[in-house]
């Protein structure tokens, strides 16, 4: 799936002030991520290190805590990112899948929250696996097949994600050994329909598509997310929920 980095960037750039108190879980997706390496690399084991979608700087400020002897670059695809991440990390606008790696350049590279939004994921975790030295990590944290569904369900709109099996072959096939990987299938609850467009809004992630919703639309739109969610453990007196399916996926480099 091709997707429209100059509508990404708008509305990234769009939201970035309330993206710090709207996303959530991608906050929480750059916690346990920053948790996992902190259970396995010690602070002086990364010189160097690269984030890839470092956004308003969720990630940046564990990595930079983590390990505050690395240099670090950080990449957005919006320009406007760098105000928000630690001084002390060099910033670079662009778009992360096409970052220069370089050859056996970084002891780390993360990135949370992004890789969705690749066109070639493939091509991406072979760049990246080049750019890594011998015993380096490649850490990512993004979204499986279940994010989303309601909203796939209800439009027919959304992206096409990796499951966690198929990100697995895809580090394993450039020759990277997993060192950990998890996945949760997370439904949070929202009091209408509406306030899921909201919450989306937000955060930038309404991106999937760039048209303006009518209002005959959002009325259809309230009706069949209802009829998506009848079958869901909440009650209607409990609204509708929108589900999430966090992934984290580690691979070191022999």
């Amino acid at each position: 799936m091709k997707h429209d980095k100059e509508l990404l960037q708008r509305r990234f750039a769009r939201n970035l002030a309330t993206y710090e108190t709207g996303a959530v879980v991608q906050r929480t997706i750059a916690e346990r991520l920053a948790g996992r390496l902190a259970e396995r690399i010690p602070a002086e084991a990364v010189r160097r290190g690269v984030e890839i979608g470092a956004g308003t700087g969720f990630l940046t400020r564990r990595l930079v805590a983590l390990f505050p002897e690395a240099a670090w670059t950080a990449n957005d695809l919006v320009p406007e990112s760098g105000r928000f991440l630690p001084p002390e990390v060099a910033f670079e606008a662009g778009d992360g899948e096409h970052f220069p790696f370089g050859e056996a350049r970084y002891d780390l590279i993360a990135t949370a929250s992004t890789v969705q939004w690749f066109d070639d994921l493939p091509t991406f975790a072979a760049r990246a696996a080049r750019g890594l030295r011998r015993g380096g990590l490649l850490a990512v944290g993004t979204f499986g097949p279940e994010n989303f569904r309601e909203i796939t369900a209800t439009t027919g709109l959304g992206l096409e994600y990796y499951s966690l099996s198929e990100l697995s072959e895809i580090f394993i096939s450039n020759h990277l050994q997993i060192t950990d990987r998890e996945e949760r299938i997370e439904p949070v609850p929202y009091p209408t329909p509406l306030e899921v467009l909201r919450h989306l809004s937000r955060t930038g992630v309404n991106a999937v598509a760039a048209e303006r919703w009518a209002r005959g639309r959002l009325r259809r739109f309230d009706a069949d997310y209802r009829a998506a969610c009848a079958g869901a453990a909440e009650s209607a007196a409990e609204g509708v929920t929108l589900t999430f399916h966090p992934t984290i996926i580690i691979a070191q480099k022999p």
